[in-house]
């Protein structure tokens, strides 16, 4: 596929096929150039180059992020965390394969699951960009989301795909990032150039952090974009958006007390979760979370010895406090 092109807008074998096809046609397509990945949906052994060799940036995209099938709501971020290792620790996404695994981030992302009665057997989660920086953490540059990955031109065409194959009602935009990469994942319209739009830009169209915003109203996606939609989904209209603060330990913290800003912010995306579901999905969020289920991404290894044990720590400190 050359730089720029689109899913058609017409139904073609992509479209046309079971949820589970899509995932997997663009499973394979991600990690086209890694070696023992086509025939390892779940991943269970880190990227390799072609030459055998370890991937520098594995890619986190794959079962682990969620099931492969329809889902209610996609959460989008701004790339794996890296669990203060920089690429070279052992609990961040480059090493589990788990988005949103093993630092605080993940934690609170698991926090704001449980309070909208979710987990991550039920949702799907991704990232602007779907590999650790260039810089071992933190945001994405431009270029770095304008690079190809496999043979999907640029990760916004990535995240294009990504909610054209989830048919979610609801995308979570989790941060600045992932709400510029979301918009303009809907905008591509055959653009050889990836263009973001400013933070300044989508609160002028009306995007309000912890606020719902009607995806084809605020933002309207480009015409190619609401066909491969229709194409797939039928009439079923275009997802929500929440944008949400970024749950990363800069933000929210579960050490921090109750009067702190970084108490206060997983309050307010907490209640912004809550009054989405009842929003969008016009159900009654539980009044408190449950317990993490024990099967699909929990039985995994990675998590179960690894990631599961340090959210666990922090959801218990989560619950002190009231959350």
């Amino acid at each position: 596929m050359s730089a720029g092109s689109e899913p058609s807008p017409t139904p073609g074998p992509w479209l046309s096929a079971e949820p589970e096809a899509r995932f997997r046609a663009l499973f394979r397509r991600v990690h086209a150039g890694h070696a023992v990945c086509a025939d390892d949906e779940w991943l269970r052994e880190p990227c390799r180059e072609p030459g055998g060799e370890l991937a520098n940036r594995p890619i986190a995209w794959s079962r682990r992020n969620g099931p492969w099938r329809r889902v209610e709501t996609l959460w989008v971020g701004a790339a794996p965390g890296n669990a203060g290792g920089r690429g070279g620790g052992s609990m961040g996404a480059h090493a589990t394969r788990i988005p949103f695994g093993g630092d605080v981030a993940g934690a609170n992302l698991d926090v704001l699951l449980g309070a909208a009665g979710l987990d991550r057997n039920q949702v799907f989660i991704t990232a602007a960009l779907n590999h650790l920086p260039a810089a071992g953490g933190g945001e994405p540059k431009p270029a770095e989301l304008r690079a190809s990955v496999g043979t999907v031109p640029s990760s916004i065409h990535l995240l294009r795909e990504t909610v054209l194959a989830s048919g979610a009602a609801l995308v979570l935009a989790l941060g600045n990032v992932a709400l510029r990469a979301t918009v303009a994942a809907g905008l591509l319209n055959g653009a050889e150039r990836v263009r973001l739009p400013g933070k300044a830009r989508l609160e002028a169209l009306g995007f309000a952090r912890e606020h719902v915003a009607d995806w084809s109203r605020t933002a309207p996606p480009d015409p190619a974009f609401t066909a491969a939609w229709r194409a797939a989904w039928g009439q079923a209209a275009l997802p929500a958006i929440l944008w949400l603060t970024h749950p990363s330990a800069q933000n929210m913290s579960p050490w921090a007390g109750r009067e702190t800003l970084f108490h206060v912010r997983m309050v307010e995306a907490r209640d912004a979760v809550r009054g989405a579901v009842r929003k969008v999905l016009g159900r009654e969020p539980p009044a408190e979370r449950s317990p993490l289920p024990t099967t699909g991404i929990y039985a995994l290894p990675e998590w179960r010895t690894q990631v599961g044990p340090r959210h666990a720590e922090l959801d218990a400190r989560w619950r002190d406090h009231g959350v």
